[in-house]
């Protein structure tokens, strides 16, 4: 699944490189869990673009192990001009991952989980006239996770509710 995303990332990235309305950016904090770590945003009118990011996360707390792979869609309407200045917009994206717990060489616990969220985002995106981009954001989005024990076959959890989500990218318009 991982090289199926990435590919899509890539075919997405190069096929809009002719239009010269793009900006390629990271998200640092994406790598405690986000979706959208590297991210590729398209301008598709002159109010309009449409985002595509893909993030891998991990991280380790004591014993237990985080990690996990997933990949957004954001719809942005910029209220100025595309790509630059105060903009809204909507969210979809889903990640997946397992959490692994060791105490020891005996016992060892792996729980695997998904996590789909649809939501509102707003910010404001700088671009500079030497193309150095920084974009800010803050939104609510309703996630709905599911988590499975591998230990167990029965153990399975489902969870949703609405939890904040925001964003600091610096990238590079071309």
């Amino acid at each position: 699944m991982k090289k199926i995303i990435l590919s899509a990332f890539a075919v997405l990235v190069f096929g809009f490189t002719n239009a010269q309305e793009n900006i390629i950016k990271a998200n640092p904090l994406s790598l405690l869990g986000g979706t959208d770590l590297v991210s590729f945003e398209h301008k598709i009118g002159d109010n309009t673009s449409l985002l595509f990011g893909v993030g891998v996360g991990g991280f380790k707390i004591g014993e237990s192990k985080y990690s996990n792979l997933g990949g957004e869609i954001q719809y942005r309407y910029y209220f100025d001009e595309a790509l630059k200045g105060f903009y809204a917009g909507g969210q979809a994206g889903y990640s997946a991952g397992k959490v692994k717990t060791e105490f020891g060489s005996i016992i060892s616990s792996e729980t695997n989980f998904g996590a789909l969220k649809i939501g509102a985002k707003g910010g404001y995106q700088w671009v500079w006239g030497s193309g150095f981009s920084l974009d800010l954001n803050l939104g609510l989005a309703y996630n709905n996770f599911s988590y499975k024990d591998s230990s167990s076959s029965f153990s399975t959890l489902k969870a949703s509710g609405v939890l904040p989500n925001f964003g600091f990218a610096l990238g590079y318009a071309f």
